[in-house]
């Protein structure tokens, strides 16, 4: 993908090129197929865009940015998934929209309709828009938050931009880590979307836009998928066919690319549902699909617990063969260190994140991908709060609250194997649950139950009074317990940040990363479904079981066992002990990190594995000792 960013002067003092330049400069790797820079009334100017293009589409060709017609100047990133409806809606011929852009049919919709252009919109972009009548700009982000968009705003400037870096090559942006934000990574608590780890810089959320003008800024979402009217259908064949058409249009819409196309592949429903409609959508097309599957380095079953999966190749593979994948390759990640993947994750997004362990194989599946020279990779990531859903655990009470009588009988029975079953799943465990999970939910609070699954410090804990915010905004440490539906939690509607994430390694790669589970269209269908084609007879996800049947191998659509990526991630970090010791070691002295991180505990870790205890070290590694060395090497840069 491309990658955008501008300043806005609040004051009269111009933009000055220079730091034009130097945002742009310093977001490079976003793209080298041309781009530039806009200043309003040249050098004297109050606004400033930019571009770096990246060339994946077909249409990509015929960009250039930034685009200026009719009083407005554009500056986008990403791809549209509704060209020819877009085009149609604003009254274009096919052989006109045919060589159109992307950015210039954004720019024709926001001239059309103005900022409710957003609604008009499917796909994975970004975009800031300069009106030169009205003197504002307009800055906004796709619906799932498939790109990123970072901004900061002083009391004399707006800066925006995909990547942090352009932001932090500014002076007079502040370069301070965000305490509270490193505390929430570490304890794998979300946020709200907005913080970042440093003070002062703030994400634009997903489904968010932000207005600014000289009297300000102002941000506002403009996406409610969850208030959908729910989808009422006579037959359960009915949800079907449509669920296939919207998640098979979703998917060939991901393949439009000039550049070889490959995906994630796992031995679960998402990204092998992925790749089984992909792969016969691209032999159509006389293409092919390449698929790439982490494997562990040592495949040892003493890491697993009774229902994981620790290499998942041989499931995998029969999925890609199924699919007619013509090149299956495992991505055992043999020359990728786990320090070495740190550090490139930060070298490139500039902040830690939750999964630092499982940045050795996401680094080295993207590196095959880019020496494969593919331009586009795709994956199921947000499959489980969509095609996969297990849909809500309290159907019946949910039904009986809207209303819906025919949907509260089919809870009772179809949603269990017998009635008892239905009656104690469906009507008394609900009621219990609530209460219990309170219970459970303040004890942790009380007992500060997260120190002791993470590296965060007791004292910095303390200092920012870590249970009183949770409790604020009703967070459960233990994630024992989701609010209702439970998709909607795993969705993270406004604040999810993964593929922000992808987003940036991607481009770091020369690659655009696509996810047709998040697509704007599956998550507004998905959520809309009864949910008694979710659940059926003591059987969940059947949604994607059915609608895969005959597409994918029935021993994974029916398999209880989940894969565990990185299985072997105790042996690989017993490998790198005295490296990484001497790393903390190293951190002792910072005033940062020891403040911020149980250093104590995590060499603890790292002193207590042995060959014998390496592989059951998983959780210790994965949630404690991972995520604060990645914290730890962020702090270090301070």
């Amino acid at each position: 993908m491309s990658g955008i960013f501008g300043i806005f002067r609040f004051d009269d003092a111009p933009v000055l090129r220079s730091d034009l330049e130097g945002m742009s400069e310093a977001m490079a790797f976003y793209g080298s197929d041309g781009g530039g820079i806009w200043q309003e009334g040249g050098s004297g100017a109050r606004v400033g865009l930019g571009s770096r293009l990246r060339h994946v589409t077909p249409e990509d060709i015929f960009d250039s940015q930034p685009r200026i017609a009719q009083g407005r100047v554009l500056v986008s990133t990403g791809r549209l998934d509704n060209r020819e409806e877009l085009a149609e809606a604003l009254g274009l011929s096919a052989r006109e929209a045919a060589q159109m852009p992307d950015s210039a049919l954004i720019l024709a919709a926001n001239q059309k309709w103005g900022e409710a252009c957003v609604d008009h919109l499917v796909g994975d972009w970004s975009f800031a828009a300069w009106d030169s009548l009205e003197q504002r700009l307009l800055v906004a982000r796709d619906h799932h938050g498939n790109t990123g968009l970072y901004w900061h705003q002083d009391g004399h400037r707006l800066v925006f931009a995909t990547s942090l870096k352009a932001l932090l090559a500014l002076a007079n942006t502040p370069k301070n880590p965000d305490l509270l934000k490193l505390a929430q990574i570490l304890t794998a608590w979300s946020g709200d979307g907005i913080r970042t780890s440093y003070e002062g810089i703030q994400s634009l959320p997903p489904a968010h836009l932000l207005k600014v003008s000289r009297r300000g800024h102002e941000p506002r979402r403009y996406w409610f998928p969850e208030s959908a009217e729910p989808l009422r259908l006579s037959r359960a064949e009915d949800y079907l066919e449509q669920f296939l058409e919207v998640y098979g249009s979703a998917v060939k819409a991901h393949l439009r690319s000039a550049k070889p196309i490959g995906a994630t592949l796992s031995a679960g429903l998402d990204s092998g549902s992925v790749v089984a409609l992909a792969g016969p959508m691209l032999r159509a097309q006389s293409s092919g699909l390449e698929a790439f599957t982490a494997v562990p380095r040592v495949d040892d079953s003493t890491a697993l617990g009774p229902h994981q999966i620790g290499n998942e190749w041989d499931l995998a593979h029969a999925t890609a063969v199924l699919a007619g994948v013509g090149t299956h390759l495992p991505v055992n990640a043999e020359g990728m260190g786990i320090l070495e993947s740190l550090q490139r994750q930060l070298d490139i997004h500039d902040a830690p994140g939750h999964s630092g362990a499982n940045y050795h194989w996401m680094l080295s599946l993207l590196d095959l991908a880019r020496e494969r020279g593919l331009g586009v990779v795709l994956t199921g990531q947000q499959g489980n709060a969509t095609i996969s859903s297990t849909g809500e655990t309290s159907w019946f009470w949910s039904s009986l609250a809207q209303g819906d009588l025919r949907e509260a009988w089919r809870a009772l029975g179809n949603s269990e194997v017998n009635a008892w079953r239905a009656f104690r799943q469906q009507v008394l465990r609900p009621l219990l649950r609530p209460p219990l999970q309170a219970f459970r939910r303040q004890r942790a609070l009380q007992d500060e139950i997260w120190l002791s699954e993470s590296a965060l410090s007791p004292m910095l804990s303390r200092e920012l009074r870590m249970a009183g915010k949770m409790a604020e905004c009703g967070h459960d440490p233990t994630f024992g317990s989701f609010p209702e539906p439970e998709n909607l939690a795993l969705l993270g509607l406004g604040r999810n940040d993964v593929g922000a994430i992808w987003h940036e390694l991607g481009a770091a790669h020369g690659l655009e990363i696509r996810d047709p589970t998040a697509d704007r269209r599956v998550i507004e269908f998905c959520l809309r479904l009864p949910n008694s084609q979710y659940r059926y007879r003591g059987q969940d996800r059947m949604l994607i079981r059915r609608a895969m049947a005959g597409r994918m191998p029935r021993e994974i659509l029916y398999s209880r066992f989940l894969g565990l990526q990185a299985s072997d991630l105790g042996r690989r970090v017993l490998a790198e002990r005295s490296a990484l010791i001497a790393v903390l070691e190293n951190l002792t002295s910072h005033p940062f990190a020891s403040r911020c991180l149980a250093l104590p505990k995590m060499l603890k870790i790292l002193s207590g594995l042995s060959q014998q205890n390496a592989a059951t070290a998983y959780e210790e590694c994965f949630c404690v000792l991972l995520r604060g060395l990645n914290a730890g090497l962020f702090l270090n840069r301070f």
